[in-house]
């Protein structure tokens, strides 16, 4: 056979051997794959989940949801975010007994809502960190404070859920307590213990100054009427306290002239003369140094109230957080607060502080408590049965 033959022969059989092996690499490569292919179809890439017990129901229903690992709540800078619950930082001022106050004997704040954050971060698995800041880093003049703008920590505490300005800039939480915190107006009063201008005035051409930061807010003023003629105020000129002691320096503005009425919460004059200062005593040094115990000695001598049991300026009472509007942390905090606010815990908290009539009653609470007897500053003015002496004039005769 000739040579030249053999040979192509031979260079054409390895060819079909290279192409055979290749077609047999493929088919495995492919038989490969379409096996993971097979095996992982149903995979998909899934952040890990655990069980949230803050989306159960809140008074202990046993469904729970499943929610992604972390962050559990909104952002703030130089914080770490809460990877396996939520972590927040809640601020307030600790000068408002019995809700916030600093203890004299540690140095560390106290008070209903401090108990109330320890409380819930055991009940629902919360890692709540109670910090100290100024009323006007959260709220002043009409709009939020710089702190809660620029996330210095997620929430105000202690914030009356109020009409107008607050309502719409911020979101609040559940009440604490009832809305158990009327407004009034405080006049000074005449040698003769009568009020320089009496419960029938709409307060036209008066100048009326509020607490610069503090509840009720200037605002509120608009939406309450006169108890003793039904009619609403008008014509009047709204002016600030200071941001430093504000209650204080807003009553020194009614008392030298420059003010003719404060707008304030009408149980603020009782919060000063039970919490800090002795009544009867005006050298009597409060527990709080910033307190003026002279100036508030004077509440039915030099002062008193010919508005009470103004309600309508605020949709709530004290509440828990007031957040930014938007901020989500009200699905947080609103499930845990129904949770707790059912506990023996919660009640324990309120009987704590003194608080316990103004607390939503629970069946811990004893029955004596879920009858209100209504306090005098909670009463219209029309139903008051006290005079200017005892620091709450009645309507006009």
């Amino acid at each position: 056979m000739d040579d030249k033959v053999v040979k192509g022969e031979n260079q054409s059989d390895g060819r079909w051997i290279q192409v055979s092996v290749g077609l047999s690499l493929l088919t495995f490569i492919g038989v490969v794959v379409s096996i993971f292919m097979t095996a992982f179809q149903d995979f998909e890439c899934k952040p890990a989940t655990i069980e949230n017990p803050l989306h159960s129901s809140p008074f202990g229903d046993s469904a729970v949801n499943k929610q992604p690992l972390g962050p559990f709540e909104p952002v703030i800078p130089g914080v770490m975010a809460g990877t396996t619950r939520p972590r927040l930082v809640l601020a307030t001022e600790p000068y408002w007994t019995p809700y916030t106050f600093i203890d004299p004997r540690t140095g560390l704040s106290e008070g209903v809502v401090v108990d109330v954050a320890k409380g819930m971060s055991k009940l629902c698995d919360l890692d709540i960190t109670v910090t100290q800041t100024k009323w006007t880093e959260c709220w002043a003049d009409q709009a939020m404070g710089p702190g809660l703008v620029n996330g210095d920590y997620h929430a105000c505490m202690t914030y009356t859920h109020s009409k107008g300005a607050r309502d719409r800039q911020m979101e609040f939480s559940h009440g604490l307590v009832r809305n158990s915190k009327p407004a009034g107006l405080l006049v000074r009063l005449n040698d003769d213990g009568a009020p320089e201008i009496d419960g029938n005035h709409n307060l036209n051409g008066t100048k009326i100054v509020h607490v610069n930061s503090w509840a009720p807010t200037e605002d509120g003023l608009g939406f309450v009427q006169n108890q003793c003629t039904g009619e609403r105020f008008s014509g009047y000129t709204m002016i600030p306290s200071s941001a430093e002691n504000p209650n204080d320096d807003a009553l020194g503005k009614l008392l030298d002239g420059t003010a003719d009425a404060m707008w304030v919460f009408v149980d603020q004059s009782e919060h000063y003369r039970r919490a800090g200062c002795v009544a009867g005593d005006p050298n009597k040094k409060s527990s709080f140094p910033d307190w003026d115990c002279a100036k508030w000695a004077g509440f039915g001598t030099k002062f008193a109230f010919i508005q009470t049991g103004l309600f309508d300026h605020a949709h709530n009472g004290t509440t828990f957080t007031a957040s930014k509007k938007g901020s989500g942390l009200n699905e947080i905090i609103n499930p845990c607060m129904e949770r707790f606010m059912q506990t023996k815990e919660y009640y324990e908290i309120c009987a704590k502080h003194g608080v316990a009539v103004d607390c939503y009653p629970n069946t811990f609470f004893p029955k004596e408590y879920s009858i209100k007897n209504t306090p005098v500053w909670e009463m219209k003015t029309k139903d008051l049965p006290t005079s200017c002496t005892d620091g709450y004039c009645a309507c006009p005769m």
